[in-house]
């Protein structure tokens, strides 16, 4: 009996000791799990959009002239899946004191750039954390995510910063409520020429160019209400200007700044959420959601850096885990410079309502919104223009 007990006891430890070594085993390879969010957008455009961003609602791609883009008889139904966005992520155990290495790799199918008006595969984020560190293309440091409202328009209120960036950053973790960040980011700007070519039109190759990269430091507070933000942004914009001969290079440097503040605030027994922005500050509408350039032409046709200023107001409402309503404003501002030409960026105004309806939690959603937002160019000549959208998304998540 005795013999039978010590047998068992030793097979029992003995299958314990594999277990937890499998266990341990287990742990110790990389993983890889993955989430899909696929939506779908049926909108009706009351009035006209350039055709390339029909897909995102951006009030600067508002036509007011009749050569512009997307000018055309007022409404249009149009079906986009562009939002679809497909997401990876992966972790590399390490014994190494910062803990494993997370790997994040993201996409959507919304075109940008050469690929603008198309439904193309896009990168969206692909980056490494290790610790406090990060490497690769995340959310800029100068943004707040979080501040982003709870609606489903792809593009987002025009006034606020919203951009993705190669970077490395480090984040140094003060206590359990407060961070500072510093990131070098990778930098870009944009040249309106204005008049220049009227007045030299050999002058005719402006572009940007990239010498040193942006710096970024943010801190942050969180608390149970919620949290607030506050991002500083310093870069040199470099640009050069070529004759026709490419016998004359101008290349010069200006200093541009901005200031981020955000907050998120939890009310109503955390059934509401009010978030707030405010940013401002000269050069930084590459980081801006929709709206400015960075350099312009002043009235000597010498390049001047204009102060922008924008700001976002959203609520959020949670109503039995169910239904979730949102209303936010938003605008973004820039002061014109003399040598831009008349129809230049001025201003913009963004205002969306939205329901969505949560049918199966966490699978099956579906939202309906109004958007509205009108254009405002250097010489207050304006247009607007107004959608309903009727969207459907679905979530799948998957795990090792």
């Amino acid at each position: 009996m005795k013999k039978t007990l010590l047998l068992t006891f030793i097979i029992i430890s003995a299958l314990y000791s594999f277990g937890q070594e499998a266990k341990e085993e287990k742990t110790t390879k990389p993983k890889l799990s993955g989430s899909a969010l696929i939506q779908t957008d049926l909108i009706y455009d009351g009035k006209q959009m350039d055709p390339d961003w029909i897909g995102g609602f951006r009030p600067s791609k508002i036509p007011i002239y009749v050569d512009d883009p997307g000018w055309g008889s007022n409404g249009k139904t149009y079906f986009s899946i562009r939002q679809s966005t497909f997401k990876l992520d992966g972790l590399l155990p390490t014994k190494h004191k910062w803990g494993d290495i997370k790997l994040h790799f993201s996409f959507d199918f919304f075109g940008m750039g050469v690929h603008a008006g198309e439904t193309s595969l896009r990168i969206r984020l692909a980056h490494g954390i290790w610790g406090p560190l990060i490497i690769g293309k995340e959310w800029s440091t100068f943004i707040d995510l979080g501040a982003f409202p709870d609606n489903w328009d792809w593009w987002g209120p025009s006034g606020m910063a919203l951009l993705t960036s190669t970077m490395v950053r480090y984040t140094l973790d003060i206590n359990t409520h407060h961070s500072l960040e510093m990131a070098i980011e990778m930098p870009g700007s944009e040249i309106d020429a204005g008049h220049i070519r009227e007045i030299d039109p050999t002058l005719i190759n402006f572009k940007t160019k990239e010498i040193l990269p942006d710096l970024i430091t943010r801190y942050s507070y969180h608390g149970e209400s919620g949290h607030i933000k506050a991002a500083l942004l310093l870069r040199q914009l470099t640009y050069e200007i070529l004759s026709q001969q490419n016998d004359t290079v101008v290349i010069k440097n200006k200093f541009a700044w901005a200031l981020n503040l955000t907050s998120v605030i939890k009310m109503f027994k955390k059934h509401g959420v009010l978030r707030l922005q405010s940013v401002f500050g000269n050069g930084y509408a590459g980081y801006n959601n929709d709206g400015g350039v960075e350099i312009t032409p002043d009235e000597n046709l010498r390049a001047t850096i204009k102060f922008q200023y924008g700001f976002v107001a959203g609520f959020d409402y949670y109503i039995k885990d169910r239904w979730t309503t949102s209303l936010v404003y938003s605008e973004t501002n820039q002061e014109n410079s003399v040598g831009q030409l008349s129809d230049a960026f001025h201003r913009s105004q963004y205002l969306v309502g939205q329901v969505i309806y949560d049918i199966v939690p966490d699978t099956f959603m579906v939202g309906l919104s109004y958007q509205w937002g009108k254009r405002y160019n250097k010489n207050l000549d304006s247009a607007d223009d107004y959608r309903v959208m009727l969207s459907a998304r679905y979530f799948l998540n998957w795990k090792p």
